[in-house]
């Protein structure tokens, strides 16, 4: 068995568990659960070579591969490679749950509370890197910051696929305002099934 089936079978394990683990409805104590499952397929670090998920390379600091999708765009799961330095400012996930979890490197999130629709607050800080992930409810709000100098190798799961998820609210902590988009087709995205 080559290990792209192998692969595909321990992420098609992760995700009928995650199903369970979500079937009564998404709350913090599922998605922990959830949690859970996503660190022991990160644990499984030989399934997930760099050379199949190689780090971006021109201007680039990130290369996105969809590895899983459900039949109605759920469960999505995708393996994000990044050169140190990734950042993106607070945003949440247009009405989709998501857990992220580490392979290789260390990013830090920030956890934010919104204030008014334009505003928000930081409010904890967690680190994700190997044997450690953070989980977000479906109105959960986020900021992205790489750290080190070893490029990262993570797993993002989300309730829908970014093709699925509702309008997007990013927030401009500088200039005190939210700027609002919808991810529809997007082209860094690549479907590595």
């Amino acid at each position: 068995m080559n290990i792209k089936t192998r692969r595909e079978a321990a992420i098609q394990a992760s995700i009928r568990n995650a199903r369970d683990f979500l079937s009564e409805g998404t709350t913090i104590d599922s998605l922990n659960l959830v949690k859970g499952e996503l660190m022991a397929l990160c644990a499984q670090s030989h399934l997930f070579p760099r050379s199949d998920f190689p780090v971006p390379d021109g201007d680039r600091v990130e290369r996105c591969f969809l590895v899983h999708e459900g039949d109605h765009g759920d469960f999505a799961l995708y393996v994000n490679s990044a050169l140190p330095g990734q950042a993106y400012r607070p945003h949440n996930h247009g009405g989709s749950w998501a857990v992220i979890a580490a392979v290789e490197g260390e990013e830090t999130h920030g956890l934010y509370q919104e204030v008014t629709p334009d505003t928000v607050k930081l409010v904890n800080q967690i680190t994700v890197k190997p044997g450690t992930a953070v989980s977000m409810l479906e109105e959960g709000i986020h900021s992205i910051h790489a750290e080190g100098d070893q490029p990262l190798l993570h797993l993002h799961l989300y309730g829908k696929s970014f093709a699925r998820q509702g309008e997007r609210t990013e927030y401009d902590l500088e200039l005190g305002i939210a700027e609002h988009l919808v991810m529809g087709e997007l082209d860094y995205i690549e479907d590595a099934r």
